[in-house]
């Protein structure tokens, strides 16, 4: 019995799988369809990198739009539709990235003191703490580690934000 449901596990991931690629494939003969299947699957996605990295939603609305312009404009060019979900993250970030670079010098809220943002961190370090004083020692910690990510070079920052926020691996 076991068996069988494992092997209809891996058969339904297929089967997913095998959908996604077919939307990307008619994304890529231009239906429109498939074009809003795909911001709809992935626009939450990379609007939440692209906050990530860029801290406001002005800029994140700014590269969310452009990120899915670029995908939709060069997804003829993609060859391998397995590829699609990192193609689109690394535009997304490559974006992001050049976004940071460019604007003027508005400096960035750290993380714990954007008011609409919840961090991963945060609820990571607060969710089950009932002692006020572990609270506040961990909010603290919270501050420094988000200094020192944001003190980061653009690139690691990237993969720390990816990686750990995101949950992505390699």
């Amino acid at each position: 019995m076991l068996k069988l449901n494992l092997k209809q596990h891996s058969s339904d991931r297929a089967n997913l799988r095998e959908l996604h690629e077919t939307v990307i494939e008619r994304a890529q003969e231009g239906d429109e369809l498939a074009y809003k299947e795909l911001y709809r699957r992935y626009c939450r996605v990379v609007y939440t990198l692209a906050y990530q990295m860029l801290g406001n939603h002005s800029d994140t609305d700014e590269v969310v739009q452009e990120t899915f312009i670029r995908v939709f404009k060069n997804l003829h060019r993609l060859r391998n539709t397995k590829a699609f979900t990192s193609w689109l993250y690394q535009i997304a970030m490559n974006l992001s990235i050049d976004h940071r670079k460019t604007r003027t010098r508005r400096r960035m809220l750290p993380i714990d003191e954007r008011p609409e943002y919840v961090s991963n961190y945060e609820l990571a370090t607060t969710k089950h703490v009932r002692n006020p004083g572990q609270v506040l020692e961990n909010k603290e910690l919270l501050g420094q580690i988000n200094n020192a990510i944001d003190g980061l070079p653009e690139q690691q920052r990237a993969v720390i934000i990816m990686h750990e926020v995101e949950g992505m691996s390699k």
